[in-house]
């Protein structure tokens, strides 16, 4: 039986994408799609390392679907999957070369699985669930899919632009059932779908008899650390994570800010291309 595939426009659109581009993409729609950011090999890889990994029930279903330690920390595949090329990149290119890994996390989607509410990852003022991790002022949040999505099995669904709405209708702690701007988005195994942690989203059902992988990794810029104190990772928890990317991991509260205002702080001499209205490259 051949397999249906759905067609994907806001993955292609991406596909074809240069790097101003993307910026733009990410910054006006809430998120970009870097197509193709896991080899087959390394997917089956990875598989095989998270085959071993504990699970537990979520909240939105008692199959056992979230791991209970971040993959990272179990095998040295999720552990360099932090420095993959193509995403750390681009992740680079939007917020700066100073960047601090803050979370790891894989996901199942079993069969029978339900819809999970559209919501943020954001959450300013802390909360039950995530304490202080995601009250960082800028996050990104990448999914690698190892698995192919589809309309009926598990497919990511979003709100464009909705992280930059100033309305009360966008408070980041709020969920909905569905939204009427919504969009559905399958992607292919091997496919990073890098996204604002304020962007509403949720998943479609899995009515299908196939289950469906994810890893997410989270990156912010050094300055905009968490409002409160997170736990830092041991050395034991980085023990799979290459030394060449321990700096960006070793500390999750670092910052470089100022945080006291002071009027005679001396400027900074630099043409700061990052937020020049060029960056799009127009």
């Amino acid at each position: 039986m051949t397999e249906r595939v759905v067609p994907s426009p806001l993955r292609d659109r991406c596909v074809a994408m240069g790097g101003a581009e993307r910026i733009r993409q990410f910054e006006t729609e809430g998120y970009v799609v870097i197509a193709d950011a896991l080899s087959p090999a390394r997917i089956a890889a990875l598989k095989a390392e998270l085959a071993t990994m504990p699970m537990r029930p979520s909240f939105y279903t008692d199959a056992p679907s979230f791991s209970t330690v971040p993959p990272h920390t179990h095998g040295p595949e999720a552990g360099a999957l932090i420095g993959n090329p193509p995403v750390l990149d681009f992740a680079r290119a939007l917020m700066g070369d100073a960047l601090v890994f803050m979370h790891s996390f894989y996901i199942l989607s079993h069969p029978g699985s339900p819809a999970l509410e559209l919501h943020t990852d954001y959450q300013p003022f802390g909360g039950t669930y995530s304490q202080w991790l995601e009250s960082c002022p800028l996050r990104v949040r990448v999914l690698y899919y190892l698995d192919d999505t589809r309309d009926d099995r598990a497919a990511l669904r979003i709100v464009p632009r909705s992280h930059i709405a100033f309305h009360a209708d966008a408070q980041p702690y709020r969920r909905y059932r569905d939204h009427p701007d919504e969009v559905t988005v399958p992607l292919k195994a091997g496919d990073a779908f890098v996204f604002a942690t304020r962007l509403f989203h949720g998943v479609g059902p899995n009515i299908t008899q196939e289950t469906r992988g994810m890893v997410e990794i989270d990156y912010r810029p050094l300055w905009a650390r968490p409002y409160g104190p997170v736990p830092d990772w041991s050395e034991d928890q980085l023990r799979y994570v290459p030394d060449a990317l321990r700096d960006m991991a070793r500390h999750r509260n670092a910052t470089d800010a100022a945080w006291e205002f002071d009027t005679r702080r001396a400027a900074v001499d630099t043409p700061a291309p990052g937020m020049s209205p060029h960056r799009w490259g127009d």
